[in-house]
């Protein structure tokens, strides 16, 4: 596992300890320690923060792996999935990102199922939430602290195209203010959280 969120690592390994089938055989702070962990211990899987000290991600620790020539199945864990995590993800072999926030049994299910070599679903498919390019568009303008109507201007859309996007994309989310959209948008990792 390579996570540099101590109490998180510590918890999830703790779970992960008391699992009869699992065990943890290294843990890592960082990327440069994890790949010489995982060249060590030779793991069966390897769980990875997708944001890790010294501007390093999960991706390039996982692009690095599979360079070395491993093959290890890898799940990047990210407290915001969003979309180009997934991408880049997708472009690996056996590369998989799942959200911080499942629970210890929903994440346990996903481990046997890479470790069976079975797909797992993927957050976009776990929720099925499916909002057209142009919705993600709007959301992510409004997400940055854009109103409608500049949102509008940037996209040289007039305002009713705007709140038309903006009213599906409520609807397709099951949600019915603009804060609840862009929470369930970033969760989903449709919109990319502000730095």
């Amino acid at each position: 596992m390579i996570d540099d969120q101590i109490s998180y690592a510590e918890a999830l390994g703790l779970a992960l300890s008391i699992t009869p089938d699992l065990e943890i055989v290294g843990q890592a702070a960082d990327g440069t320690a994890g790949l010489e962990v995982c060249a060590g211990a030779d793991p069966d899987l390897v769980l990875c923060d997708f944001r890790l000290p010294g501007g390093r991600t999960g991706t390039e620790v996982a692009d690095e792996l599979r360079s070395n020539g491993s093959n290890v199945p890898i799940i990047i864990l990210t407290g915001f999935p969003a979309p180009q995590v997934r991408r880049e993800a997708a472009a690996m072999r056996n590369v998989h990102v799942l959200s911080k926030d499942l629970s210890i049994t929903e994440l346990v299910k996903a481990i046997r199922s890479v470790l069976a070599g079975t797909p797992i679903a993927e957050l976009s498919d776990m929720h099925e939430i499916r909002l057209s390019p142009g919705e993600i568009e709007v959301l992510e303008l409004l997400n940055q602290g854009l109103t409608p109507a500049e949102a509008a201007a940037h996209l040289s859309l007039s305002i009713h195209a705007i709140r038309a996007r903006i009213k599906s994309s409520y609807r397709k989310l099951g949600v019915g203010s603009q804060v609840e959209a862009l929470v369930s948008a970033t969760r989903c990792g449709l919109v990319v959280p502000p730095s």
